[in-house]
């Protein structure tokens, strides 16, 4: 479960980090702070997780979740920030958004299986596809005779229910 870390305020984020597209992880401290990590320049701690990650005062926080509050000035609290591109590690200012964690699902891409079928789409024995999707939190099953159909009415699907956050990879 999603348990998001109160922001710090704004000013004080801002008198110590400044967004920079220069930096592998989008950010780079401008004003030293004690401790072995606290020299001037980029942020690259890697969490465990694959997301870059940053301590302030004590408390950590994933770099792109402060990125899009330094952005937009908007905190993100109980709100999921996607990568639009799916690439945890891209933390352009333009690839990230404030979403639901519904919302993030639907942009995820599929968890790597030996199958070489897209995300939703499985082969049947029969020879036939089954298409399952979800919409309102419902699953959505079809079979379909063959792979361009079941791909261009999952991708119709999708694009209904999920909107700008469809992901047909």
């Amino acid at each position: 479960m999603f348990n998001p870390t109160a922001m710090p305020s704004l000013a004080d984020l801002q008198a110590r980090y400044e967004i920079d597209p220069a930096s592998p992880s989008g950010l780079s401290r401008i004003k030293a702070t004690t401790g072995r990590n606290g020299r001037v320049g980029p942020v690259v701690s890697l969490g465990s997780d694959g997301y870059y990650r940053m301590q302030f005062n004590g408390q950590f926080y994933r770099t792109h979740r402060v990125i899009y509050y330094m952005h937009t000035g908007i905190d993100p609290a109980e709100l999921v920030i996607d990568h639009r591109d799916g690439d945890c590690l891209n933390n352009n200012v333009e690839n990230l958004r404030a979403c639901t964690q519904q919302q993030n699902k639907w942009n995820s891409r599929r968890y790597a299986k030996s199958s070489d079928l897209p995300k939703g789409i499985s082969k049947l024995p029969n020879g036939w596809y089954r298409v399952q999707v979800s919409i309102n939190g419902e699953p959505h099953v079809s079979e379909l005779a063959n792979i361009r159909a079941a791909k261009n009415y999952l991708k119709t699907r999708r694009k209904e229910s999920h909107g700008e956050f469809a992901r047909n990879e």
